[in-house]
């Protein structure tokens, strides 16, 4: 496994390979997200919905949508590029644009890969691994979200998001997943009383220890992913001291052992 990250203040972009077929159960991303696969196919399970996507649609995946999802390779390879948009972009895109254009006409995560959605993911892609200025990257992905939107197909991305407690505290949590959190560290720091946190918390269906779990997690998952990293390495990253507790965490979450994914 090769690793390919490329990170910077609006957008995020990754490799992920792999050489077998992998399930991972309760999969969730922070931040919306559009995925291209290059080689092989991948499921996607949501509610009762099952999409099959392949190199010819682009993958629109919206925040904090839970999700089952299958990688299955071709002759041995499984490859597919990932761009994560940060929530302040998609609200300046659609604070400049949106009412320009006709409301999206589907909520399909999978769009049908035209010649301009190829040309402008290309563009953005190639944006983001050279380091293109912020401004360059920024409106890179403008001209690819106006490529979906002409499409009819931006509907996944468009969905307003609250920025509620649960993402004020997950925020914190992803600066830095190896910590040892406590309730009192990020109530401090939202300047709320712990137990006040904690009741807000419960009104959003969540608690603090969850939050800790699902993002460190998400981050295992992606270093496993699109790194090259010992697990026991990423296990200590998020937070984990055991890497046997750490691999039962990860297997209890998504339904498969870290080194399943290597």
């Amino acid at each position: 496994m090769q690793e390919f990250h490329f990170q910077h203040n609006h957008l995020t972009a990754a490799e992920v390979n792999a050489s077998k077929m992998h399930r991972l159960h309760h999969v969730k991303l922070f931040y919306p997200a559009i995925c291209h696969i290059t080689h092989g196919s991948k499921v996607i399970i949501q509610d009762e919905r099952r999409l099959v996507a392949t190199p010819d649609e682009l993958i629109i995946i919206p925040a904090n949508t839970p999700m089952e999802i299958i990688n299955q390779p071709a002759q041995d390879v499984f490859h597919s590029d990932l761009l994560l948009l940060s929530p302040d972009l998609i609200a300046e895109f659609k604070t400049r644009y949106l009412q320009s254009w006709p409301r999206a006409k589907t909520d399909s995560l999978c769009a049908p890969l035209s010649e301009g959605l190829a040309f402008m993911w290309g563009n953005l892609l190639h944006a983001v691994r050279h380091n293109f200025s912020d401004e360059l990257q920024k409106y890179q992905a403008f001209g690819l979200l106006l490529a979906l939107l002409h499409d009819g197909v931006a509907g996944p991305l468009l969905i307003e998001r609250n920025i509620n407690l649960t993402e004020q505290v997950r925020h914190f949590i992803m600066l830095a997943p190896a910590r040892a959190w406590t309730a009192h560290d990020v109530a401090s720091r939202l300047a709320l009383s712990v137990p006040t946190l904690r009741r807000r918390l419960r009104e959003e269906s969540q608690s603090f220890r969850q939050i800790v779990e699902e993002v460190r997690m998400a981050v295992a998952l992606s270093q496993l992913q699109s790194t090259r990293l010992p697990i026991g390495e990423i296990a200590m990253q998020c937070g984990y001291l055991s890497s046997s507790r750490f691999t039962a965490r990860f297997r209890q979450h998504y339904g498969c052992l870290p080194k399943t994914l290597r």
